[in-house]
């Protein structure tokens, strides 16, 4: 079977209730650092008056199945970088399953999202009308399906339990005849077909079940690069990570970088950039041309400052990998040897982990410079606009040429947006045609400067007039293509300041900017409700 054209990750999780903000911002943020692009979220606790709140906070498209503001509740988050048309959807009116139709990536699929009861009756019931209800959404052989969330079911009492009474429950033959019907897949315990693994613990008495499962339609597996159980936060319940991969992977050039306006509260690095000036001005001091010089010295910024805070993520970086794979050291020992001692360890770390997510979480907060508010107030921006976006969601797989055959070869795909762009740009396709030439006729009497106003107006800039200006600027852009922020430039201002001055009154006395100050960036954005293609 060929390989469909798909590459998107789906996190499942059991929240345990996220009415309150901090929590729920903070299980947010551990699923944008999850890179998740498609989330099944279980006992959410959601009610129809916190709809409007919740959405404003989640980047994205968000579906619901409420429950109580105690119980039950069920909901699915897109992520907004993912290309995902919904066509239809169905909830339950008890918080406890969500049905979604969609195209994702250009192609069919069917999301469930379950949140099964406890009680055996009800589950046999519960099981065997979402396989009813399966059968009118999947409609098409070519429909993909995904089927995930909390089942509260073991499926094999030898692998997937330990502690407690692991009898067969009477409704794990309606999951079972479910993946029969609908042909689909554990997708965990095919990869994984020995493994003792839990997604759920109790401490006291010690019981350990796996609750979670993706099951999914058995000719997507190929196109399944991972699955995996991993330690989420604030729940008693692991998530569970299914990457789905069928791209093949294409060379991308660097992206455009942006100054990290974080480092200006940075005492050692403001100190060592500090440092450096002087080193290089020293460096270029037989350089003349202020425009050169200020490119040179635009350069050396950056060029430290990358350095720098690359030194400075590996530090970060090594400390969640080494804290995450202390987790799953230790949850495997718990799966195990579920001793006091381990529980203990486990309890202790995780309470690390959470408390890591908890300082990320206000981190991406001062970055984002959001504003929330809670009670239905309107938050100005959302507080998860992390400063590291995926690329590859943004960047374009396909492209109808000019003789209207769609391509994914990287050369193609350029070739073609540059012949578009020249032909835009090109003067000899705008003529100046008859309404234009009356507007610039009558342009003419149109008011102008006096001599002493123009004066005013032209000539030499001033060291403070360019400072008031850039106070007006808005914050967290990059007023050029030098990926400085309008922070940078306003903390920085009196160390560098003048010479940013002085090379454009001296770009005023040559009559031409530097080479960096005369080139723009080109950033293509989808627009939505756009025909694409």
């Amino acid at each position: 079977m060929m390989s469909k054209n798909i590459n998107f990750k789906l996190v499942s999780l059991n929240v345990r209730g996220i009415r309150s903000f901090e929590k729920r911002k903070a299980v947010f943020n551990w699923l944008y650092k999850s890179q998740a692009d498609i989330c099944f979220l279980q006992e959410t606790y959601s009610t129809p008056e916190v709809i409007n709140i919740w959405k404003k906070q989640w980047k994205g498209d968000t579906f619901f199945s409420h429950g109580s503001c105690h119980s039950k509740g069920t909901m699915i988050l897109i992520k907004e970088q993912l290309d995902f048309k919904l066509i239809s959807s169905k909830s339950d009116p008890l918080g406890r399953y969500i049905f979604l139709e969609a195209e994702i990536q250009d192609l069919p699929f069917v999301l469930l999202n379950i949140y099964a009861p406890n009680k055996c009756a009800e589950q046999c019931v519960f099981f065997s009308k979402l396989s009813e209800e399966l059968k009118d959404f999947v409609t098409d052989a070519d429909k993909s399906v995904v089927v995930g969330g909390d089942f509260n079911v073991i499926l094999d009492q030898d692998l997937d339990g330990r502690g407690g009474h692991k009898k067969r429950k009477d409704s794990v033959q309606y999951v079972e005849d479910m993946i029969i019907e609908h042909d689909l897949a554990d997708i965990w315990r095919i990869r994984n077909p020995t493994d003792t693994r839990f997604t759920w613990r109790q401490k006291s008495p010690l019981i350990q079940r796996r609750l979670d499962y993706w099951l999914i339609s058995n000719d997507l597996q190929e196109d399944v690069e991972s699955v995996e159980i991993v330690t989420a936060i604030r729940s008693d319940h692991s998530a569970i990570i299914l990457s789905v991969n069928g791209l093949d992977e294409n060379e991308r050039g660097p992206s455009f970088w942006k100054f990290n306006s974080t480092l200006i509260n940075d005492q050692e690095y403001c100190d060592l950039l500090r440092l450096d000036y002087k080193i290089w001005l020293e460096d270029f001091k037989e350089v003349n041309d202020k425009r050169v010089l200020w490119d040179l010295i635009k350069y050396k910024i950056r060029q430290r400052t990358i350095v720098y805070s690359k030194a400075k993520a590996r530090k970060k970086r090594e400390k969640v990998n080494q804290l995450e794979e202390s987790l799953r050291n230790c949850t495997t020992k718990c799966d195990n040897n579920p001793s006091k001692e381990n529980l203990e360890q486990l309890e202790c770390l995780q309470a690390e982990y959470d408390q890591l997510y908890d300082y990320f979480t206000q981190g991406a907060i001062i970055r984002s410079r959001a504003t929330w508010y809670e009670l239905g107030e309107k938050n100005n921006r959302y507080f998860l606009n992390l400063e590291k976006s995926n690329k590859k969601k943004s960047s374009v797989r396909k492209i109808f040429t000019r003789d209207s055959k769609l391509t994914n070869d990287p050369k193609k795909i350029m070739g073609e947006l540059e012949a578009f762009y020249a032909n835009l740009y090109d003067g000899s396709s705008c003529p100046l045609d008859s309404a234009t030439s009356m507007f610039l006729d009558g342009s003419r009497g149109f008011p102008a400067l006096t001599d002493d106003l123009r004066k005013i107006c032209e000539g030499k800039l001033g060291y403070s007039e360019c400072f008031s200006v850039l106070e007006t600027f808005p914050k967290n852009k990059t007023p050029g293509n030098d990926g400085l922020t309008t922070e940078f430039y306003l903390a920085f201002w009196p160390l560098f300041g003048r010479l940013l001055v002085d090379s454009l009154n001296y770009a005023f006395e040559f009559g031409e900017l530097s080479n960096s100050q005369k080139q723009a960036i080109i950033t293509l954005v989808e627009k939505k409700g756009k025909i694409k293609g």
